[in-house]
């Protein structure tokens, strides 16, 4: 028979053998009781559509400024030769001015559009994904008075 010292512990087994925990069981009872719960630092939320945006200005601001170097070069030229002085050539200077200051607004607006990225402007933005719904079309036909005005550089086009 269990004496009453021996009643309530729970490592005297009823046969009155007593169970020795064991180290696992001890180790396990020391960090149970000591462990705080960990503190997870809170997580950074990164904005894609905010990254794609400005990926999406910077390449549009690339390329615009690939054709104008390449109309600026056309402009020169068709100075260089005297060939401005004629009615094609003068026309064609003219239309390539003329694709020339659209760009340069393109150029200024994605910089202010850059520059003003964090703001919660809508009208900026609206005129934003207006100006990269016509963008392609205007970099083409821009692409086209540039390559036409090298044709007539070349001869092809004097008739």
């Amino acid at each position: 028979m269990l004496s009453r010292k021996f009643r309530g512990n729970p490592a005297v087994q009823p046969s009155g053998s007593v169970a020795v925990p064991s180290v696992v069981a001890l180790m396990f009872k020391q960090t149970a009781s000591t462990r705080k719960p960990k503190v997870r630092p809170m997580a950074f939320v990164v904005d894609l559509s905010a990254a794609r945006h400005s990926r999406r200005r910077q390449t549009a601001e690339r390329r615009v400024r690939a054709v104008l170097e390449d109309n600026r070069a056309a402009l020169s030229r068709l100075f260089a030769s005297g060939l401005i002085f004629t009615q094609k050539g003068s026309r064609a200077a003219r239309e390539l001015l003329g694709a020339h200051q659209g760009l340069l607004k393109v150029i200024d607006f994605l910089t202010r559009l850059g520059a003003e990225e964090r703001s919660l402007d809508l009208r900026l933005k609206l005129r934003g994904e207006e100006i990269f719904e016509h963008l392609d079309a205007q970099l083409a036909r821009t692409a086209q008075l540039t390559a036409r005005t090298g044709e007539f550089l070349s001869g092809r086009g004097r008739e």
